[in-house]
């Protein structure tokens, strides 16, 4: 016969064999009420803060979006939003074309276009074959997130696109965006012909120049490249900060 404190022995054993339960993290849920963005935006950039398990509902009527998660992951979205859900900004973006060639054609005179830029000809170098980059081309291109703008560079050129917000606060997006050239017919009348060069969506970080090979040139034995430059814009004195 088994004694008692044997049997009491071997139960509490075979207790403290027995693996922990797993703690069920807190599910909690939140509205978020948007002020400058939408629903569908909203979504992108708090998706990736999340767990896999996570619902979310958007209402474009209330401008809200509805999470379902974790308390942590709900504030991961929370502190995401804050950061993102922000009055449009002014952005300052340089613009400048340049037609790369090698072996002297299409050469400027003066310094190389490439080396104009800071920190923007070495790189250049490393991407490409050319020797030579002329500056065909820069402007100071001004507006606000959820602006379009079109410029006309190098005469015979078209840019357009949107300024959008990224989901990187430190990056802003330049969405659609459109370069063609553009041909006049000669004689009477002003007759404009277009041709499309590049559509492309690309997201610019603030402070650092992005580079773009749009194409080949057919104007010369080379290529087409631009190079963006964003900034945040200064306000100036006049109203709204607009000179």
């Amino acid at each position: 016969m088994i004694e008692p404190a044997l049997i009491a022995f071997l139960m509490a054993l075979a207790g403290s064999a027995r693996p922990p339960v797993a703690a069920v993290p807190e599910v909690v849920v939140r509205v978020f009420a948007l002020k400058h963005r939408s629903p569908e935006e909203a979504l992108v950039v708090v998706r990736p803060v999340l767990t896999e398990g996570a619902s979310v509902v958007m209402q474009a009527k209330g401008n809200t979006l509805t999470v379902r998660d974790s308390a942590a992951a709900v504030e991961r979205a929370a502190r995401t939003l804050a950061q993102w859900d922000l009055p449009p900004r002014r952005i300052d973006l340089t613009v400048t074309l340049l037609r790369a060639s090698t072996g002297g054609n299409g050469r400027a005179e003066g310094p190389d276009g490439a080396d104009q830029i800071p920190g923007v000809g070495e790189r250049l170098r490393k991407l490409f074959r050319f020797t030579e980059y002329a500056r065909l081309d820069a402007a100071v291109v001004q507006g606000v997130e959820g602006q379009k703008v079109a410029y006309v560079l190098g005469g015979g050129y078209r840019l357009e696109f949107q300024i959008d917000p990224a989901p990187d606060p430190q990056q802003v997006r330049l969405k659609g965006l459109f370069f063609e050239r553009i041909r006049r017919a000669p004689g009477p009348g002003v007759v404009e012909h277009r041709s499309d060069i590049l559509r492309t969506t690309i997201n610019v970080s603030l402070g650092q120049p992005y580079i773009l090979a749009v194409g080949k040139d057919e104007a010369a034995a080379g290529a087409l490249i631009l190079v963006f430059n964003g900034k945040l814009a200064v306000p100036g004195p006049g109203i709204g900060g607009v000179n």
